[in-house]
């Protein structure tokens, strides 16, 4: 499993992997493979509203604190739980090649 430092919080960028590509069907928001992705992976992965909204986030490099900055715009949780959601977002992304470590 991937785990993302403190350190790496601050300073490593990531976006979204290329090969997926946001889309609204039917009124539930989907990434489609394309290009390699889709050669490999021939489904659609479904995205509930907050793994969208940070998938939006990524689509422009970021920080996972930039990220968390404007998640706390735009959602309001007890103290800590954005913060470890967006974390635990990006760690599983990272893991399965849906978001990618800006070089």
């Amino acid at each position: 499993m991937i785990e993302i430092s403190s350190s790496e919080q601050i300073s490593n960028k990531y976006k979204t992997n290329p090969n997926f590509l946001l889309r609204e069907i039917g009124g539930e928001y989907v990434l489609i493979p394309v290009g390699e992705a889709g050669i490999l992976n021939n489904s659609v992965i479904s995205l509930n509203e907050t793994s969208q909204f940070l998938w939006e986030m990524f689509m422009t490099p970021s920080t996972l604190e930039d990220v968390i900055v404007k998640a706390k715009e735009a959602y309001s949780a007890p103290e800590g739980i954005i913060e470890q959601e967006v974390k635990s977002f990006a760690e599983a992304y990272l893991e399965v090649g849906l978001l990618l470590k800006e070089e």
